[in-house]
């Protein structure tokens, strides 16, 4: 029944992930991204700097794909290349002061439309939620 139970969480998971990207990709006051270039901005607020690489890795995704996003989101200012420390050939990517706006005010926006939801869910409901959350992702 473990095939069942997995593929029954992944439903669930999937059809909570394309709301919440409805939720965070609506109209707002900057230019529309994709889905990935808002996946490399979210990364880069929990990983940055990193290279293209390693950013390129934490999004599932190919370099070039990578690549393109960033360029992207580079025009739009919300992402600077720099130079690595590390290794002065090597460039770090983090995001712009502008870069971090745009994604406090993405999760600002998803959470008022998520409050509701959890204020339906008792408090003990909302920790076991937020804790399988945590397990399972560390599981992945």
């Amino acid at each position: 029944m473990l095939k069942g139970d997995a593929t029954r969480i992944l439903d669930e998971l999937s059809r909570l992930v394309r709301q919440l990207s409805r939720l965070s990709g609506g109209p707002e006051e900057g230019p529309p991204l994709t889905a990935t270039q808002r996946l490399a901005l979210f990364e880069l607020v929990d990983q940055g700097p990193v290279r293209l690489n390693d950013l390129a890795a934490r999004m599932g995704a190919s370099a070039p794909t990578a690549s393109r996003a960033v360029d992207a989101l580079d025009e739009l200012g919300l992402v600077d290349r720099k130079p690595d420390p590390a290794d002065r050939r090597a460039l770090q990517l983090d995001l712009t002061p502008e870069g971090r706006r745009s994604v406090e005010e993405r999760k600002a926006r998803v959470l008022e439309a998520v409050r509701p939801a959890v204020a339906k869910l008792t408090a003990a409901e909302r920790e076991q939620l937020a804790s399988l959350l945590a397990r399972l992702a560390d599981e992945l």
